[in-house]
């Protein structure tokens, strides 16, 4: 094969690999199911919900706590899902670009990974702080109640990516 020949296929897999990562939902640092889920709980506003706060017996301290971990950590994701956008725009460019750079659409998709990976760990504190706001008996609760409501709704659990705390079988129905 010659080097034309040989450039051409290499574009074509990186593109190909390029559009299958940007097209992967958000979720995990690779794009699966997001973190905390496999911690058992929902990521929605479930303190909110009356029968929630109730069957856990949340005080009032706890739920402005959970608020004030919410409205501290939703400034921050803002930002860091917007640091994504950006790394998945810059891949497409840096695919799409004539002539062809591997290394720029190495480096593109390696920014990309990073930014997904701050967002999920940005995630994931906000889980832990979520959890230190509860007793025991309240997560094990929390969990249990997360587990009745999806088998309720015939899913062992959301499809990956999907927001277990949003939409159908989530808490904000």
């Amino acid at each position: 094969m010659n080097g034309r020949a040989t450039r051409w296929f290499l574009g074509a897999g990186l593109l190909l690999a390029a559009g299958v990562v940007a097209a992967q939902p958000m979720g995990g640092p690779m794009g699966g199911a997001p973190m905390g889920r496999g911690m058992g709980v929902p990521m929605g506003r479930w303190w909110e919900r009356p029968k929630v706060v109730e069957q856990l017996n949340l005080t009032a301290d706890q739920t402005q706590r959970l608020e004030a971990i919410t409205l501290d950590q939703a400034r921050t994701m803002v930002d860091l899902k917007g640091a994504v956008e950006k790394a998945e725009i810059e891949l497409r460019a840096a695919s799409d670009a004539e002539p062809f750079n591997a290394r720029r659409v190495r480096d593109a998709f390696g920014v990309l990974i990073q930014a997904r990976t701050k967002l999920e760990t940005q995630r994931f504190e906000m889980l832990l702080k979520t959890r230190e706001v509860l007793t025991a008996d309240q997560w094990r609760t929390l969990r249990d109640l997360l587990r009745e409501r999806r088998m309720e709704k015939g899913k062992g659990g959301p499809p990956a990516g999907e927001d277990p705390g949003r939409g159908p079988g989530g808490w904000d129905e």
